[in-house]
């Protein structure tokens, strides 16, 4: 896993006996040797930012990733599943299936470094980088090298939530419907935190619940940021028809569910319901 120097000094200071970090390779420095599996200490820091080393590869273990979660919780994410080496097998190729009856190309970023060992060099390899992005093909190349027994942790490709809200015209309504907007942005951001609903583990609300008040746009941000499902604020009229169509004829799997009003005496209903379709795989139904 690569990290970076100022990232290593920050996670020595706050966790300081209480975490253990290793070279995944050598690295050679004014005469100082550090071999692959050494334990980082703190003062090597001083001396690798001195030479302009900004970042180095560390084994990767689990202890250290959740303290890279709890510290960086948008840049290292919590993993949205695991597999068996024969599940990834399987789900890898159903992706790859409904990834060709659809414009969008589904895959998965793998969490954490996937190792494997090189015999001739007698060394320790890295099959899979952690946040590598993962399809059936380059899972074909690799899977023969990797040990059948691996535990796969992995997150979807898709983890964000559109809030679809028409204001691109001013009228009698806007008012209402910037109410309905920042409603749902402010319920999905902060009420459901506080809920028991867990959307998903790698879900961060405050990072993954966006906003399109033009109908024009809703194709390209749904493009551009992979998001997972589009919730659409009131009933549907002919410019969120136009906008969704356009939408499906790019992905005939995109989730969406319509919100005219929500029972706020009642949120958690609200909430596994945006659960169930967030998670939902239409390409089962």
């Amino acid at each position: 896993m690569l990290l970076k120097i100022d990232q290593l000094a920050f996670l020595f200071n706050k966790y300081q006996e209480n975490i253990e970090i290793k070279y995944f390779e050598d690295i050679v420095v004014r005469g100082n040797c550090f071999l692959p599996n050494d334990i980082i200490l703190p003062d090597h820091l001083r001396l690798l930012a001195e030479n302009r080393i900004e970042e180095i590869e560390v084994v990767y273990d689990s202890m250290l990733y959740e303290c890279l979660i709890n510290e960086y919780p948008v840049d290292y994410r919590r993993p949205g599943g695991k597999l068996t080496f024969f599940e990834m097998d399987r789900y890898l190729e159903q992706l790859e299936e409904i990834s060709s009856q659809s414009k969008r190309k589904r895959f998965i970023y793998i969490i954490g470094d996937v190792y494997g060992l090189d015999f001739k060099a007698g060394k320790r390899i890295i099959h899979l980088h952690h946040n590598e992005e993962l399809d059936y093909r380059k899972w074909n190349i690799i899977k023969r090298e990797i040990d059948k027994s691996h535990i796969f942790y992995y997150r979807f490709s898709e983890s964000k939530i559109i809030i679809f809200v028409d204001m691109s015209q001013t009228d009698s309504n806007y008012v209402e419907k910037f109410k309905k907007n920042a409603d749902l942005i402010s319920l999905l951001v902060s009420k459901m935190p506080d809920s028991s609903i867990v959307l998903s583990p790698d879900f961060l609300p405050t990072e993954d619940v966006l906003s399109v008040t033009d109908p024009r746009n809703l194709l390209n941000e749904y493009i551009k940021t992979n998001a997972r499902l589009i919730v659409i604020g009131e009933q549907l009229n002919d410019m969120y028809k136009t906008a969704l169509i356009n939408v499906r004829r790019y992905d005939k799997f995109v989730r969406m569910m319509v919100v005219p009003s929500i029972d706020y005496r009642n949120l958690n209903h609200f909430f596994k319901q945006i659960k169930l379709v967030y998670n939902s795989e239409r390409w089962r139904e």
